[in-house]
């Protein structure tokens, strides 16, 4: 028991179930009192027995000082005080409850269950004791058990629709449907009759193939409240279920008379007209729905669904599609749900980028906070580099939406695009500062990422490598930092360790990749292993498959040659350095000096 895991284990338990003896909610009470409370709520009638007034004291010592070990969360000294409170009162309820949580805990299912029955064949009274014997029986999956003590504490309290709701699984679970009933019964003589417990009942009445007692539930229904079109409605669907469509055509007939606007009834009509075959009608009461301005979004976007799904089946004409949303929007222009399903509807049907980025405009004009449209406006301009569009576009999506870290994502790259790296390290920055803890991990890291790159480039060098450090924090492989943090650090010679470990995930997650090669080759260079290195420099170089390789790949397999004692080897990829264009007028002249250099030594040897 004074292991740490038993130690964690009982944390759990104490911390998630009410405990009847010793845990109680904060009352501001005095210890005295607190005391008593905890006294009632465990024992409530508290069994006869012939304890000695000594012995009792004792008793109630223990189980105090169990309660006072347990708030110092020793939990081993609470389980050896409960067993000192059995051998001092074998017929303390209290203490027998305590050990069948304890062995619960432990996995000793029959142990607890043992104590569990003990505790309520000495205190039958206590429903704690009851519900929490009723719940062991269920998690052993002995149904009749638990049926017994459920039943138990409904005969003791008849209000506990909680423990009615219980049974009622437990009889579905064995087909036991007049029990179900009973029970069912009893609720709505506790709660009044509802619809949830009429159909309650219309399912089990179902599935006992009793229509007669199902429709009678149904007609008490539609008759407890006869001003509710909905019920009648109910009725009718539950007629046409059942093959008797003329009935249910009757009530629906009478239901439109008294309310033409009402969804529910056009809606069930439409479905009566399909289920008999009369598709113009059925068409006709379509257009009715969709033309409503009282009709829900909800049905509207139902109904669209089934006209796409008929429209796909006679061929796909995707203009009969779009005219009917047209002919929807122009009833409710303002329907933000409807314009974006026509959105939705375009892309899937892959209209023009500029057809589908108007609709996702109209979206905009009804709904300007929408970020979902205006991140799919983003994703469509993206590729056709439209830089200065999505960085006009994005101003304005930060104010609707400044938590939405996308759109500073695509601000401040879009700026990177056309080299404004001010800019775009401020939106970077402005992105940062809406993390949360539930911020998109890849983002986030990305984030990271392009400010360390950018800080870099500024010669900001320490805020660099902190921005990577986030970047890691986040998402630790992220390869392309991960290899450009790796290698800033061999060019400061720093931590080269880290460098090379850091640079060796890129390799294993891109073994082609020639940047990641030439990185980690360099790497090992900076640590003097040249030989490792020119293995690695060698892929770099084979892999580098551009119509013009990169010059600093070829410099770095010039030096690592140099170094392994290939003179001629470490000129020529000099010279195809020099040849594919350095970046810049101090990278020709380093090269340039090295080829001297090299030559002096040649020409010396």
């Amino acid at each position: 028991m004074t292991g740490t895991g038993s130690k964690v284990g009982l944390v759990v338990w104490f911390s998630a179930i009410v405990l009847m003896v010793f845990v109680f909610p904060s009352t501001g009470l005095s210890k005295q009192k607190k005391a008593k409370k905890i006294q009632d709520q465990a024992t409530m009638v508290l069994p006869s027995n012939t304890l000695t007034h000594s012995d009792s004291i004792r008793y109630q010592y223990f189980l105090f000082e169990a309660e006072r070990q347990q708030n110092l969360e020793h939990y081993a000294a609470v389980f050896d005080l409960l067993e000192h409170c059995r051998q001092v009162n074998p017929n303390g309820a209290e203490a027998w409850f305590m050990q069948s949580i304890y062995y619960n805990i432990l996995g000793k299912d029959s142990l607890s269950l043992v104590c569990l029955r003990k505790a309520v064949s000495l205190n039958p009274s206590n429903q704690h004791y009851l519900e929490r014997l009723a719940q062991m029986y269920v998690e052993n999956r002995d149904y009749d058990q638990a049926k017994g003590v459920y039943e138990d504490l409904v005969d003791r309290d008849h209000s506990r629709t909680d423990v009615l709701n219980t049974l009622v699984k437990l009889y579905q679970n064995d087909n036991e449907y007049d029990k179900m009933l009973w029970v069912i019964e009893r609720m709505e003589a506790l709660e009044g009759v509802s619809e949830e417990l009429t159909l309650a009942k219309l399912q089990v009445y179902e599935r006992k193939d009793d229509m007669k007692s199902a429709y009678k539930a149904l007609k008490s229904l539609s008759d407890e409240y006869p001003n509710d079109l909905n019920y009648k409605v109910m009725m009718g669907n539950w007629l046409m279920k059942k093959n008797r469509k003329k009935e249910a055509y009757k009530i629906f007939s009478k239901a439109l008379k008294e309310e033409p606007d009402n969804s529910y009834v056009l809606s069930s009509i439409y479905d009566y007209y399909r289920e008999v075959g009369e598709d113009s009608l059925a068409h006709q009461m379509m257009g009715t729905i969709l033309g409503n301005k009282k009709t829900e979004t909800s049905l509207k976007v139902t109904m669209l669904r089934q006209v796409i799904q008929d429209n796909e089946r006679d061929g796909g004409d995707s203009t009969k599609v779009i005219a009917v949303f047209d002919r929807v929007m122009e009833v409710n222009p303002q329907d933000a749900d409807m314009a974006e399903m026509k959105a939705a509807y375009m892309t899937l049907k892959e209209f023009p980028t500029d057809s589908i980025n108007a609709a996702l405009n109209h979206v905009l004009d009804i709904a300007p906070d929408n970020a979902g449209a205006r991140l799919q406006i983003l994703q469509n301009l993206w590729p056709e580099k439209r830089w200065d569009e999505i960085i006009d576009f994005c101003k304005p999506a930060v104010q609707y939406n400044p938590d939405e870290m996308a759109f500073y994502y695509f601000m401040g790259l879009a700026y990177y695009q056309k080299d404004d790296k001010e800019n775009a390290l401020d939106a970077f920055r402005r992105g940062v500062g809406e993390i949360t803890p539930q911020s998109n991990k890849d983002i986030v890291s990305d984030f990271y990422a392009l400010m360390g790159d950018i800080l870099h480039e500024k010669g900001l060098v320490e805020e660099a490598f902190a921005a990577y450090d986030s970047c890691l924090q986040w998402k630790d492989d992220n390869i392309g930092a991960l290899n450009n943090y790796a290698y800033y650090l061999s060019l400061r010679s720093e931590d080269l360790h880290r460098a090379e470990q850091m640079s060796y995930k890129t390799i294993k997650a891109e073994p082609t990749n020639s940047t990641y090669l030439d990185t980690y080759a360099w790497i090992l260079y900076m640590q003097e292993r040249y030989e490792e290195a020119k293995v690695f420099i060698d892929q770099a170089v084979a892999n580098d498959t551009d119509s013009v390789q990169g010059s600093v790949i070829l410099d770095h397999a010039g030096d690592i040659y140099y170094k392994v004692g290939d003179r001629e080897k470490a000129l020529e990829y000099w010279q195809r350095a020099l040849d594919a264009g350095p970046d810049g007028d101090d990278a020709v002249n380093e090269i340039r000096r090295k080829m001297e250099e090299n030559a002096v030594l040649r020409k010396d040897e």
